[in-house]
């Protein structure tokens, strides 16, 4: 009897590590995922206004010459 106490708080402890351990390791970068996306969804006006933004520029990037000519 003596003997198999010390053999469950041992593998009770064991277990209990880990566990910590492997909850630890999938934590943390689903929790990173789950922000990353959080900030992007809640930017999409923003990312959208970008886009609107980035087409509109798009022909005085492809010809430098243009964006010169039109400045007032």
């Amino acid at each position: 009897m003596k003997s198999r106490i010390p053999k469950i708080w041992l593998s009770l402890a064991l277990a209990v590590t880990v566990s910590c351990c492997t909850y630890q390791a999938v934590r943390t970068p689903m929790f990173s995922n789950v922000t990353e996306g959080a900030m992007f969804y809640a930017n999409v006006p923003a990312r959208l206004y970008e886009v609107v933004t980035n087409l509109k520029t798009l022909p005085q990037r492809m010809d430098p010459t243009c964006s010169e000519c039109n400045q007032f």
